[in-house]
């Protein structure tokens, strides 16, 4: 077989995921059970979703893909010299595998560092940072010319702002590109023609519309944002955004039926997982 270029990725892209957990727990399943390779990717997964491993950690403990970064706090002025900035330690995750490397395979080296990009500028702006163009080229190995024309691109196809400290002024209730994601659901795109309009990939863009319909259905059970946001393992201003948009759209007929799936998708979670959590007495004070 003629070894191309895209084959060479391909593989490439396999060996690394060797590497993760997640492959590792799927083998240990396989070879303890006996059951396939595709069953033992489904219990992995399952397990990783009850137990709150990999991409469904909590924000307890640093995940693969993970680092942290020094950042400058969201209040320091425009203009303020570095060397008299305020910096906050953030936890930024640069990499998810799967993620990146099927957006890189599908659209290409520039929507994979945009999608890395607006993850990672999102995460240190929840909180309370803004990286630079400097420290998003130093986080993803890239010079700062190539990751300004990433976020130019980024920005300019989607309509989504990346909140990078250059863009302080503009930043306001703009949407974020899990917003955006959710909105194109409800306005009735299947989750691969979301993950195809927006460039992300399709797991990101499902996580996204399953973390909305978990906010959805624990608010309705709880009435208290600050325990949705423990529950879901979210911050409490991404439930408040979750719950306008929600609101936006129930009120019409039309989406009657996509809000209907959403609370279905949120009954499930809150039968398997969400409604089994217990709050501590120190959690059931503060709330």
């Amino acid at each position: 077989m003629i070894q191309t270029t895209a084959i060479r990725d391909e593989e490439s892209s396999e060996r690394l995921f060797l590497r993760s957990a997640a492959h590792t727990f799927e083998r240990v399943i396989a070879d303890g059970t006996s059951c396939s390779p595709f069953e033992a990717s489904v219990i992995a997964d399952k397990a990783q979703e009850v137990f709150r491993l990999g991409e469904h950690g909590d924000n307890s403990s640093m995940q693969p893909g993970q680092i942290l970064w020094r950042a400058i706090d969201e209040k320091e002025p425009a203009g303020k010299p570095l060397s008299q900035c305020i910096f906050k330690t953030v936890r930024l995750t640069f990499l998810i595998l799967e993620e990146d490397f099927e957006v890189l395979h599908t659209y290409g080296h520039s929507a994979k560092r945009g999608q890395q990009c607006m993850r990672i500028a999102t995460e240190a702006a929840e909180q309370g940072a803004l990286l630079t163009q400097e420290d998003l080229a130093a986080i993803l190995d890239s010079d700062v010319k190539t990751i300004r024309t990433d976020i130019k691109r980024y920005q300019e196809k989607h309509g989504i702002l990346i909140p990078t400290r250059g863009t302080k002024k503009d930043i306001g209730p703009g949407v974020t590109h899990r917003e955006r994601a959710v909105e194109l659901y409800l306005q009735g795109k299947d989750q691969v023609a979301v993950a195809r309009d927006l460039q992300h990939s399709l797991k990101a863009v499902e996580r996204y519309i399953q973390t909305f319909c978990r906010v959805v259905f624990c608010q309705g059970q709880l009435m208290n944002t600050l325990k949705t946001a423990l529950v879901v393992g979210v911050s409490i201003a991404s439930v408040n955004k979750y719950l306008d948009l929600r609101q936006k759209y129930c009120k019409s007929d039309a989406y009657r039926e996509r809000i209907g799936e959403i609370e279905s998708e949120g009954t499930r979670f809150w039968e398997y997982l969400d409604g089994k959590k217990k709050f501590g007495r120190t959690a059931r004070r503060r709330a």
